[in-house]
């Protein structure tokens, strides 16, 4: 009969094995271990090897060493050979069903039924009492566990308001550190750079050069040989500043003092000043000086001047007066908008400004147009100036006002939140480096009541108890609210942790 054999390696396992057996098809499979070394099965696993071969109608057979295999293989009534050439010569067995073996007998449930005490239906009575029993226990502990932490309360208690009221007597200056018990409170500074632009009509007039002077200057040559006098020479006159003219052509000045020459000339620059007398011009600008000897044999002429506008030193110091005005003035509104002075009633709200600190602190930049001294009909200056003033913060004055009342707080009182109001009482007096000042400060104050007493006094009592107990305990002038949730719940809550108070 055709046998397939499956010879089996050291890393195969129950999974392989089945699946190389999927691909035996033949009527006898044997599976053959390995010489050296075990297989990835237990003797158990040949239980499911020998199913899987008998579901594809083959039978099974092995080819193992391994004493506990063999053993198993006996059990379950597998051919088991020494070799493959064995298992091909020798008739194998018919293989037996495997079946379970009971370990224990089976309970006769009837028998111990008939043996219990009592009747059977006496007992399933008792038992149904008992678990009556349970159950209703188990609903009273939730509604206990109910009872204790589902409510929950909330309290909304307001004390009677006193008012707490003093003056004090204010001192501002700039090295102080923080609020003292004393009244000193430092002094701020707010700082601001401003510019502005503003022009002007001018009122003066000045003489601007119109026409250029013109004339003749005569050369003597001083050498023994010919000098020559280039066009564009510069010649000056002995006047401080002096006035300077240039030669109009070019000459060649020969020896001798009869061979004088005269040559045209005209001024630098045009104006009435150029128009000087006979004489006027005895100078050169360069080494001609030491070979020429120039002057001018009669007065120059023909320079005028025109007359302009321009402004005068009068316009200037206006324009600038009220250009610097102008920037004080938006300074102080600057400032004013930063902090503020007493409004009405003397009520003081927010940083406290002291104008009598207001300072210019220096001139950062000016430019004018014209230039000083020069013609133009409008004048226009720039100004970007420093500007400082000192305040009060109003952090420091509530700071101050705070320690100087809680100085003098009712025994078992507390202040109100957000009562705190300061109103001035006296005018800013300022001496040398520091300011005086008298303020009042005004807040509400009650009487100090904790969660700790008012608890204890109404857990596990109806609001309106509770209502009653605290007004009379604490002297309350309005009732508590009292708020219990859920809405149907008639008491407070038993535990102190479900009831919160709140003011």
């Amino acid at each position: 009969m055709k046998t397939i054999l499956i010879q089996l390696e050291r890393h195969d396992d129950l999974i392989s094995i089945r699946d190389r057996m999927a691909w035996a098809k033949g009527p006898r499979v044997l599976l053959v271990w390995p010489r050296r070394g075990r297989v990835g099965i237990r003797p158990l696993d040949l239980v499911l090897l020998r199913r899987h071969a008998a579901a594809q109608g083959a039978q099974l057979g092995l080819v193992t060493r391994n004493q506990q295999m063999r053993a198993a293989a006996r059990g379950l009534n597998l051919p088991c050979f020494k070799s493959a050439a064995e298992a091909q010569k020798k008739d194998w067995p018919e293989n037996a069903p495997v079946r379970p073996v009971r370990r224990f007998l089976r309970m006769d449930l009837r028998a111990a039924r008939k043996n219990l005490p009592g009747n059977p239906l006496e007992v399933q009575a008792e038992a149904g009492l008992v678990r009556l029993g349970i159950f209703s226990l188990g609903v009273l502990a939730l509604l206990a566990v109910m009872l204790v932490f589902v409510p929950s309360a909330r309290i909304r208690i307001a004390p009677p308001d006193q008012v707490q009221r003093t003056v004090i007597s204010v001192s501002a200056a700039p090295g102080v550190k923080g609020a003292q018990l004393s009244g000193a409170v430092p002094m701020q500074i707010l700082s601001e750079t401003l510019e502005m632009t503003d022009t002007a009509l001018a009122t003066g007039q000045i003489n601007q050069p119109e026409k250029t002077a013109q004339g003749r200057a005569l050369f003597t040559n001083l050498t023994q040989q010919t000098v020559s006098v280039p066009a564009g020479t510069v010649l000056l006159t002995r006047d401080q500043p002096p006035v300077a003219f240039v030669t109009q052509a070019a000459a060649e000045i020969p020896v001798g003092k009869k061979a004088a020459q005269l040559v045209d000339l005209r001024a630098v620059q045009p104006g009435s000043a150029a128009n000087v007398p006979a004489g006027a011009i005895g100078a050169f600008e360069g080494p001609l000086g030491l070979t020429l000897q120039v002057t001018n044999p009669e007065p120059t002429s023909g320079g005028s001047d025109l007359l302009v506008s321009a402004p005068a030193e009068q316009d200037w110091a206006a324009l600038r007066a009220r250009l610097l005005g102008n920037l004080e003035r938006q300074a102080r509104v600057d400032f004013s908008n930063q902090a503020s002075t007493p409004q009405d009633g003397g009520r003081v709200a927010g940083n406290l400004l002291l104008p009598s600190t207001f300072r210019q602190v220096k001139i950062l930049a000016e430019s004018a147009s014209p230039a000083p001294g020069q013609p133009g009909a409008k004048l226009t200056l720039t100004l970007k100036v420093e500007y400082a003033c000192a305040y009060l913060a109003e952090s420091d004055l509530e700071a101050l006002a705070a320690l100087v009342l809680d100085a003098a707080l009712p025994a078992g009182s507390v202040p109100a939140p957000g009562t705190l109001q300061l109103k001035s009482v006296s005018e800013l007096a300022p001496a040398q480096e520091s300011i005086h000042w008298q303020m009042q400060a005004e807040r509400q104050v009650r009487q100090a009541i904790t969660p700790e007493q008012i608890i204890p006094l109404v857990t596990g009592k109806t609001a309106q108890q509770a209502e009653i107990l605290l007004v009379k305990t604490f002297g309350l002038k309005e009732t508590p609210e009292i708020s219990i949730l859920p809405i149907w719940w008639p008491w407070l809550p038993f535990l102190p942790m479900q009831i919160t108070v709140v003011d």
